[in-house]
């Protein structure tokens, strides 16, 4: 009988850490989002909604049942961005198609874009595909290589205006359209890097930016916004999210 209730207690406890756990990550996952500040709203009318039960308030509690009957429709549709980045972190390793070769290419391009001042914006796909976006511009299809990408954003080539995407080791498409983010930590930046801040929250992509007016270059990951870093700094990033095990 004991060893019963040891169990059920045991069990009790393992449910409620996972519970906690995840509420942990997702909570971690959302700082520093506008996505925080929504689910403080949620969490304020789940607190009323407890009051108005423990108060007997028929009429308040009939239109707060309503709108959880509906709220979880609205909530996934709200947090599918998050909600879809958090789980593409679940999935298994897949084989990484950079090699340190490539990864140098791409930052020596980057180097001589910023040298130019040529701007650009480059992403690179990770777990989740990038389908919809490709469809939007022109596929090339190419081997990824250092000449390639700047003759792309060279300003007088037709393909340099919107995004150069890469997708399994290569420079799949070209001038591709991309959400545009309305963050007000981007709002004296240019439409570049709202389009890496734009693809980052949709999907878990890596978006480099170099900037036509200041020379600058960016590197846009999830909640990461690295503005005006080094040469350096680019490939020690760029190495460490594309060489790590997939």
């Amino acid at each position: 009988m004991l060893q019963e209730s040891w169990q059920k207690y045991i069990i009790y406890i393992l449910d409620i850490s996972i519970v906690i756990y995840a509420l942990y990550k997702f909570l971690v996952f959302i700082r520093g989002t506008k996505a925080i500040n929504i689910f403080y709203g949620v969490l304020f009318v789940g607190l009323f909604s407890l009051v108005s039960i423990k108060l007997n308030l028929p009429i308040t509690s009939w239109f707060l049942k309503q709108f959880w009957l509906a709220g979880v429709i609205i909530l996934a549709v709200v947090f599918q961005p998050e909600l879809r980045n958090m789980l593409s972190g679940i999935y298994l390793p897949k084989k990484s198609f950079f090699s340190f070769a490539i990864i140098e290419d791409i930052v020596s391009a980057i180097k001589e874009l910023k040298e130019n001042k040529y701007g650009a914006l480059i992403v690179i796909e990770q777990n989740i595909g990038l389908r919809d976006f490709i469809r939007t511009g022109v596929i090339l299809n190419a081997d990824i290589s250092k000449d390639i990408l700047i003759s792309i954003f060279y300003p007088e080539n037709p393909l340099h205006d919107g995004a150069v995407i890469i997708s399994k080791g290569k420079i799949f498409a070209a001038r591709c359209i991309l959400p545009l983010s309305e963050e007000k930590m981007i709002e004296n930046l240019g439409t570049r890097h709202r389009a890496a801040l734009g693809i980052a929250q949709t999907t878990d992509a890596i978006a480099l930016v170099v900037s036509e007016e200041r020379g600058t270059i960016t590197f846009v990951n999830n909640k990461n916004f690295c503005y005006n870093i080094s040469v350096e700094n680019l490939r020690e990033l760029l190495t460490k999210k594309l060489t790590q095990s997939e």
